[in-house]
C-alpha cells in the first residue's frame, strides 16, 4: 500500500464529520489519496511557481495554528529548498537522475508538496469525494 495514500484514508475517517471537508479520491484505485508521480509533482510545482510570480498565492494572517509564525517559516523554508534535484548516474553506463525534491541536507518537503498538490487538485470538481 502506497504510504500516503494510507494516510489520506486515515484522515478521511477521522474527519469527514467535519461540515465542507473534501478530500481527494482517485476513483481508478477507489482509494482517497494522490500518487505523486513525477508528472504530477512537476505540474503542481510548475502551477504553484506561476502563481508566485504572478503574487496570486497569500497566506491568511494570522495563520491559523497552534505555531502560526512557525509554520509560516516551515512552509517558506520548505518552498525555498525545494527544487530539481541531480544525481550523477552510478558507472558509465548508467543514467543521470533528476527529480523534484526538498530532501536536502536532512530538510522534508512534506508541506512544500501538500501545498503544490492542494493547489494543484483545488479546481478540479471531479477528483474530490
Amino acid at each position: 500500500m502506497h504510504p500516503n495514500r494510507f494516510e489520506s484514508e486515515h484522515h478521511e475517517r477521522a474527519l469527514a464529520h467535519i461540515p465542507h471537508t473534501r478530500f481527494r479520491v482517485d476513483h481508478q484505485a477507489k482509494r482517497f489519496g494522490i500518487l505523486t508521480t513525477e508528472a504530477v509533482k512537476y505540474a503542481a510545482c510548475t502551477l504553484l511557481n506561476t502563481l508566485l510570480r504572478d503574487q496570486r498565492v497569500a497566506f491568511l494572517n494570522p495563520l491559523l495554528s497552534e505555531d502560526p509564525e512557525g509554520n509560516r517559516k516551515r512552509v517558506e523554508d520548505q518552498l525555498r529548498i525545494y527544487s530539481m534535484q541531480f544525481k550523477a548516474a552510478q558507472n558509465v553506463f548508467g543514467k543521470q537522475r533528476q527529480a523534484l525534491s526538498g530532501k536536502v541536507g536532512g530538510m522534508k518537503d512534506d508541506v512544500a508538496i501538500a501545498l503544490q498538490l492542494g493547489i494543484y487538485f483545488s479546481s478540479r470538481e471531479a477528483l474530490y469525494a
